[in-house]
């Protein structure tokens, strides 16, 4: 092979190799479009509805951000954004979840871990929480394994539309 066609190669390899690994692998802007929740006997639960939103991020240095939440929350009626009442603040709460972090992948097995920095459920910080993922087409696909949520053992699928 020749030096032109050797440099030629490598050009072409850094001019698609960044979009191609966007396209396997979770690297990207991703918007939730649906989160359910299934038990082993196969019953499924939307725990924030139907109505879903959300954005996670991966980025390319390692970092990861998630939140997803019930669209259409209400407001605090005294209109303070700290300040609700501890139904409202409890009804923000549970209809809200985030979390920042690093992330690892293993292609081999399909699998993303999420190194917890910070969360907003508290007993999450500093844990790994492991998710297969799958990529088809636009989508994305985040499993749990199954785990105690909600006070019952089910694991969780959010379905994931990249934006960016």
């Amino acid at each position: 092979m020749t030096k032109t066609a050797i440099a030629t190669l490598l050009i072409l390899i850094a001019a698609v190799t960044p979009a191609a690994v966007q396209r396997e692998s979770p690297l990207g802007t991703w918007r939730l479009v649906s989160y359910h929740t299934e038990t082993p006997a196969g019953i499924k639960t939307f725990p924030l509805g139907e109505d879903v939103d959300g954005i996670a991020m991966y980025l390319p240095n390692g970092r990861v951000s998630i939140q997803f939440m019930r669209k259409n929350r209400p407001l605090f009626k005294s209109g303070d954004a700290w300040r609700g009442t501890p139904a409202e603040e409890s009804a923000a709460f549970e209809g809200f979840f985030a979390y920042t972090g690093r992330y690892t992948i293993d292609a081999a097995s399909s699998r993303v871990t999420h190194h917890i920095e910070i969360c907003s459920a508290p007993n999450y910080v500093g844990m790994d929480l492991e998710r297969t993922f799958s990529i088809a087409g636009n989508r994305l696909t985040l499993r749990t394994p199954q785990r105690q949520l909600g006070g019952q053992t089910s694991s969780s699928t959010l379905t994931w539309e990249r934006i960016d």
